[in-house]
C-alpha cells in the first residue's frame, strides 16, 4: 500500500493511538485550469480535535468544497471518519505543494506529510483557459 500511496499522490497516514489522518489527491500533475481533487480524512478517536481551515497555494482556486461523515459499528465499538473534500483549480504553472495539513487533538499537534503538485501550461488558447472563478468561452 506505501508504493501505491506514493504512486497515487496519498500522504503517508499520521496516526495518534486510535487515530488516522491523512491527505490525498487524486493526480500530483495537471494543467493550468484542470481541477485536482484533494481529501482530508480523519479518522476514529476524534475527540479533542481541533480542524483549522486550512490554506492552499494562493495559485489555487478553490471551487468546491464538502464534508462527509461516516459512522460504524464493530462489535461494541462505534467509529468514526471525517472526509474534508476540496476541489482546487491551478491557475498558473509551476511546482506547489499542498501541505502538511496539521490538525490539533488533545493539545498535541499532528501533521500528514506534504503534497508536490506540477502543474504545466495549459494547451487551450488563453481565451479558453480559465479567468478566476469562471471559464471564459
Amino acid at each position: 500500500m506505501v508504493i501505491c500511496a506514493a504512486v497515487l499522490g496519498l500522504s503517508p497516514v499520521a496516526s495518534a493511538q486510535d487515530f488516522t489522518f491523512s491527505a490525498n489527491v487524486d493526480k500530483t500533475s495537471v494543467k493550468v485550469g484542470d481541477p485536482i481533487a484533494l481529501t482530508v480524512t480523519l479518522g476514529g478517536d476524534l475527540t479533542g480535535i481541533k480542524v483549522p481551515a486550512f490554506e492552499f497555494p494562493k495559485e489555487f482556486v478553490v471551487a468546491a468544497r464538502s464534508q462527509e461523515t461516516n459512522f460504524s459499528m464493530r462489535g461494541r465499538a462505534v467509529e468514526r471518519s471525517v472526509s474534508l473534500h476540496y476541489v482546487l483549480v491551478p491557475q498558473q504553472a509551476g511546482s506547489y505543494q499542498l501541505g502538511p495539513f496539521t490538525i490539533e487533538q488533545h493539545g498535541k499537534a499532528i501533521k500528514t506529510e506534504p503534497i508536490p503538485i506540477t502543474v504545466e501550461k495549459s494547451t487551450l488558447p488563453p481565451h479558453f483557459q480559465p479567468q478566476g472563478d469562471r471559464i471564459t468561452l
